[in-house]
């Protein structure tokens, strides 16, 4: 079960938060929130969300 509530967010920061806990960064963001990142952590998630685009359904 997810820890942060994917249902009541946009599909963006969706793509954040899942690209967070594949880099084991979610406990840690939970903790401090994103300002508590540093510039290559944040760097890391949006290399992974620019590489895995949303996938659209027909």
């Amino acid at each position: 079960m997810k820890s942060w509530k994917a249902w009541a967010l946009p599909p963006k920061d969706k793509r954040k938060y899942e690209a967070a806990e594949a880099l084991m960064l979610l406990p840690r963001l939970k903790e401090s929130g994103w300002a508590g990142l540093t510039a290559q952590e944040a760097g890391r998630i949006g290399a992974r969300v620019r590489r895995n685009p949303p996938h659209h359904t027909p």
